[in-house]
């Protein structure tokens, strides 16, 4: 999934995301999906445990113009905020005091996760940084 993901960047000489090569539309709700889904698959097989191996992309920033909206290419369950060309600004929403804000599968894994006890929320607030440089 990745190699796909990546193919859709045009790479810079420095090896940083420039923009996409084409128009995109933003699908939330099949990252969702298909996080959902391989959960019931976990669970339907006895899995006990399965990890979401990307929380976020600090250099695939979310951008309000579609050709420049990296984050189209990120895995991350939210996307991250650099200031530029968005209108949530450096800041998301939500967790005003994260350069982020929840995708639709953040919203899946919390509530998947809750019907076992777990506190999502919560966890996100201890394991995140208010601030990321890198």
């Amino acid at each position: 999934m990745a190699a796909i993901r990546d193919s859709i960047i045009v790479w810079g000489d420095d090896g940083r995301a420039v923009h996409l090569n084409g128009e995109y539309v933003r699908d939330e709700d099949e990252q969702a999906t298909y996080a959902r889904e391989l959960l019931e698959v976990f669970e339907t097989e006895g899995v006990d445990a399965a990890f979401v191996y990307t929380f976020a992309r600090y250099d695939l920033p979310h951008r309000d113009n579609p050709r420049a909206d990296l984050d189209m290419a990120s895995a991350g369950v939210v996307k991250v905020f650099d200031g530029q060309d968005s209108a949530f600004g450096p800041r998301g929403r939500r967790y005003p005091d994260m350069p982020w804000e929840p995708k639709a599968a953040f919203d899946a894994l919390a509530e998947w996760y809750s019907a076992d006890g777990v506190d999502a929320e919560a966890i996100v607030k201890t394991i995140s940084p208010g601030t990321h440089d890198g």
